[in-house]
């Protein structure tokens, strides 16, 4: 019997799993935790993404809508001017290995298929030009899996707090000079995921100064956070890649995400199901790899020289804001929300969507 070996116990990767599993295939997923659900850094958490669930369970050939939650709010705040955006086709979901996570359906799906795990098995760099060509590499947001496959990295800070509370489905971001990306509390399961970050070190002084934001208009306030800093392929907008070598990759570390925002949910569930196909058919899945990913390059310089130039000066487009009212902002966002647009990115559900 064919085997395929994957390095990575989260979304992705198991997502690959399922698919090769279905076509027969004897399928390995190793993962340095000692459970699935990806890093334990970062997981459990809860994210906020925009996704078109049937299409994307359609695409990728597993319901995953029952761990999908509608978003109920998130409002933008620029320092404390209130934004309300529509939240149409956005969800809460859960990673990590909790009950109602998409790591524990996917991980429940693996099993049944006969899916073998090895827990506290790392990919090693003095492994790597041994791995029998097509093993699947679905590592994440480690720096050390992209330096040991030579892969260019965006390195990202911040503060970091989760655990239980009181509310689902909600979610708010938080734009301030103090980060060059923003502030962001995601919940479902009544747990909640809250992260201030930025691609530059981030303060205690500006970890205060977001308590204080929390407090004064959500009534939120965590006792425990964590400094955590991790890898991102936005380094160049050559970033995209479903090969490396003799290697394929899926999720965060090939490429597909979002450089705007940096949603990254969506393009790993699509990348999953790429990467399963890219072990039979390479130049099949090269083409859907590139579908996808094909405007990574122009919103990347959109980013990178249009969005950071803008980003630092929040007092001015809070002054814009104020004067042309929020109400009429969000009677133009009601009104965009409306037209179906498509596009390639993985993440925004419309504008940059799954077809």
């Amino acid at each position: 019997m064919e085997k395929v070996v994957i390095f990575g116990a989260g979304m992705s990767g198991m997502i690959a799993a399922i698919n090769l599993a279905r076509q027969g295939v004897e399928v390995e997923i190793h993962e340095r935790e000692s459970v699935y659900g990806g890093s334990s850094i970062y997981n459990p958490s809860t994210h906020t993404t925009p996704i078109d669930l049937d299409r994307t369970s359609e695409y990728i050939g597993i319901d995953i809508s029952s761990v999908f939650h509608p978003l109920l709010d998130c409002p933008w705040y620029f320092h404390d001017t209130e934004l309300h955006v529509p939240v149409k086709g956005v969800y809460t979901v859960e990673r990590g290995n909790r009950k109602g996570s998409l790591d524990t359906l996917l991980f429940n799906e693996c099993k049944k298929l006969g899916v073998n795990f090895f827990f506290n098995s790392p990919l090693r760099k003095e492994d790597i030009p041994q791995l029998p060509p097509g093993t699947i590499v679905a590592c994440g947001l480690s720096p050390s899996a992209y330096e040991m496959l030579g892969i260019p990295y965006l390195r990202w800070y911040g503060w970091i707090s989760r655990g239980e509370i009181g509310f689902n489905n909600l979610s708010w971001i938080w734009l301030d000079e103090c980060v060059t990306e923003y502030g962001y509390l995601s919940s479902a399961n009544n747990f909640y995921f809250n992260l201030l970050f930025s691609i530059r070190q981030v303060s205690e002084e500006a970890l205060n100064k977001y308590k204080d934001f929390m407090i004064r208009h959500q009534g939120v306030e965590h006792k425990e956070w964590q400094y955590v800093s991790g890898a991102v392929p936005l380094a160049s907008p050559d970033n995209p890649r479903l090969f490396q070598g003799n290697l394929i990759l899926c999720g965060t570390i090939s490429g597909a995400m979002d450089p705007m925002m940096w949603f990254g949910i969506l393009g790993a569930i699509t990348t999953g199901k790429i990467a399963a196909m890219a072990v039979h058919d390479p130049q099949g899945a090269q083409q859907e790899f590139h579908r996808f990913t094909r405007a990574f390059r122009a919103a990347y310089f959109i980013k990178n020289k249009i969005h950071y130039r803008i980003r630092p000066h929040v007092k001015l487009l809070e002054k814009i804001l104020n004067i042309i009212g929020p109400s009429n902002f969000e009677k133009f966002n009601r009104f965009f929300d409306r037209h179906d647009w498509k596009g390639s990115i993985p993440g925004y559900t419309r504008v940059f969507g799954c077809y």
